[in-house]
């Protein structure tokens, strides 16, 4: 077992490349853009008729929308132009994923407190349970500098919310079930939701148990049960997307 010298030095490794005041920068300027989207979204873009008993709703889908091209692009380019990363995936720390983390973590920030301003948080409890259990881990990525590439590899979840923020957009326009565009959307939901999500995930929970020679025991145990949690919520997620869109004949 590392002793608590090990350790330490193990927390460090990369850290001295990046600056963590960066990071903090980056929160403030994901939350502030991730507010001005919103604000663009209600002022410029009319709602469906459907929405305008929520319109709330409506820009808040909208808003995780460009949140989910703007990470998932951004972190298959971090796995494109840096394989290294799978090499060492808690050790491994640049400004190019340190950043998309931050990102994330402005992201996440700016939704949670639109909930809160708009008493969603308890009426949307699964999402708020998701963002709360994704804020801890990007808080300790950005504070310890560590596991950094492990969450990179999380986030690959954003790709597929690509397309399942489209599924919800497009039912709110009112898109039948049977148009081309829903159609092929729904099949590419479901293929990427298995691929990034579901890979990831279990990635993800075998770096938590056997990657990270710098987590305590009692830290590897709560990193483990996230893991599981986010699990859980992907697989009723999962089943809720194929009984509506699979096994569904008629839509309501």
């Amino acid at each position: 077992m590392a002793s608590a010298e090990d350790n330490t030095e193990l927390t460090s490794i990369g850290s001295d490349d990046v600056d963590q005041r960066i990071a903090f920068l980056v929160v403030v300027f994901s939350v502030v853009f991730f507010r001005i989207s919103n604000l663009i979204v209600a002022k410029f873009i009319e709602p469906p008729p459907s929405a305008i008993n929520d319109p709330w709703r409506w820009r808040n889908l909208f808003v995780s929308w460009i949140h989910a091209i703007l990470c998932g692009c951004w972190d298959i380019i971090c796995f494109a132009v840096y394989p290294e990363m799978f090499d060492d995936l808690s050790a491994h720390i640049n400004y190019f994923t340190y950043t998309l983390v931050a990102f994330s973590t402005g992201y996440f920030t700016y939704d949670v407190l639109d909930m809160y301003f708009n008493n969603r948080l308890l009426h949307d409890w699964g999402v708020t349970l998701h963002h709360l259990i994704v804020l801890t881990v990007l808080a300790y990525n950005i504070q310890t500098k560590y596991a950094v590439g492990i969450t990179c590899v999380a986030l690959l979840a954003e790709v597929n919310g690509i397309f399942l923020h489209a599924r919800a957009l497009m039912q709110i326009f009112q898109f039948s079930f049977g148009h081309k565009i829903y159609t092929v959307n729904k099949y590419v939901n479901l293929i990427t939701f298995v691929i990034f999500r579901g890979g990831p995930l279990g990635r993800t929970c075998y770096a938590y148990l056997y990657e990270c020679p710098a987590f305590t025991p009692p830290l590897r145990i709560v990193f483990v049960c996230i893991s599981v949690a986010m699990t859980v919520i992907n697989i009723v997620l999962f089943w809720r997307l194929c009984k509506s869109d699979m096994l569904k004949h008629k839509p309501k």
